[in-house]
């Protein structure tokens, strides 16, 4: 089952008796414990209801007597473990014996948690629903991870990447009362990345901005979302494409204002650089430009941004321009000469000329 199918089994009022809910974002699987204490209608008792625990902060006993104690006017109560690692290291085996995989002691829980958890699982009160919050990658073969297969819901949340990113994005913002103009939600997620928690804050801004039912856009998105650095490199290599100097040069010093340091955004340049190349060979060999994003893995606006980059460098220009990055990193590792006028000497090499 997906994440989606997940949430719309939860709209229905669906509650299993337990969840082991895992991966990379973070936000969705908070979002989905807020639906799972929506489905089962804790109201105004919902203090008397819902008890959260941190993995780190709880021994076996002490989340045995939470899962075993009795709802409070209420038909069921929610217990909420966070923190759980079961990442799964170490040897698999046939055996059943120990809390971690099979055949091997438990590691990186509180003591006696897991080993808890094994037991604990087949035997939840109806009375209960036990929601498992863990990090990180979760092993399959661990047993408390088959004791929730059998009577409950194991479910990742990967990154949301592509499409399905953009899908989130749109539907997001049309809860949120946006109308989207046309690209408004590619050039969105090309510009804030992929971490939805991030999203949310940009998406909350932007429909505050706009008001109820108002349009958001390039102009809106430019304005009031500020671009990931990745993306403002793709301004200083346009910039200094355009022999725009002087715009090259803001760009820089504004990034260097916000953080970042010059040796990390020689190493974006080189990975832009490498791109790029990647993006002329495959052109010419005649891949479609709308192929280029799944040849690359690269999100669809940003494989056109690197494309269109691509069209504009000349072989040789790209050759000058890595050997003059490579020189560069060299010169901020073993001279004692300011990094950001080394850097900026790159940009207006590449602004004078790229023949």
């Amino acid at each position: 089952m997906s994440w989606q199918e997940l949430w719309e089994r939860l709209e229905h009022k669906e509650v299993a008796p337990v969840y082991l809910l895992f991966g990379e974002e973070e936000y969705l699987i908070a979002a989905t414990v807020a639906k799972i204490e929506a489905a089962l209608e804790l109201g105004g008792l919902r203090e008397l209801n819902y008890e959260r625990l941190e993995a780190a902060a709880t021994t076996g006993a002490r989340l045995a007597a939470a899962v075993q104690a009795l709802p409070w006017l209420a038909r069921r109560r929610l217990v909420v473990l966070t923190g759980l690692n079961l990442s799964g290291r170490g040897k698999e085996s046939d055996t059943d014996s120990g809390a971690g995989e099979e055949g091997e002691p438990a590691t990186g829980t509180a003591a006696g948690l897991e080993q808890e958890l094994a037991d604990l699982v087949p035997h939840l009160p109806a009375s209960t629903c036990l929601v498992l919050a863990a990090t990180g990658a979760v092993g399959g073969r661990r047993r408390v991870v088959k004791a929730v297969a059998k009577i409950g819901v194991v479910e990742e949340f990967p990154r949301l990447r592509g499409r399905e990113l953009e899908a989130w994005i749109k539907a997001r913002g049309v809860e949120l009362g946006i109308k989207w103009e046309k690209g408004a939600v590619q050039l969105l997620a090309a510009r804030t990345g992929e971490g939805l928690r991030q999203l949310e804050q940009e998406l909350r801004k932007l429909a505050t901005y706009a008001g109820q039912g108002g349009r958001v856009g390039r102009q809106e998105i430019e304005l009031l979302v500020p671009a990931t650095s990745a993306v403002r490199v793709f301004d200083l290599i346009d910039a200094a494409l355009a022999g725009e100097e002087e715009k090259a040069l803001k760009v820089l010093a504004h990034l260097l204002e916000q953080g970042e340091t010059a040796i990390g955004l020689t190493a974006l340049l080189a990975r832009q650089v490498r791109l790029i190349v990647l993006a002329k060979e495959e052109l010419e060999k005649g891949t479609r430009p709308d192929a280029l994003a799944v040849k690359l893995k690269l999100h669809p606006f940003v494989a056109h941004k690197v494309a269109a980059q691509s069209r504009r460098f000349t072989w040789s220009g790209l050759y000058r321009l890595i050997q003059s990055l490579a020189a560069a990193d060299q010169e901020m590792k073993t001279t004692g000469l300011n990094h950001q006028l080394i850097l900026e000497q790159v940009l207006l090499g590449l602004a004078k000329g790229n023949e």
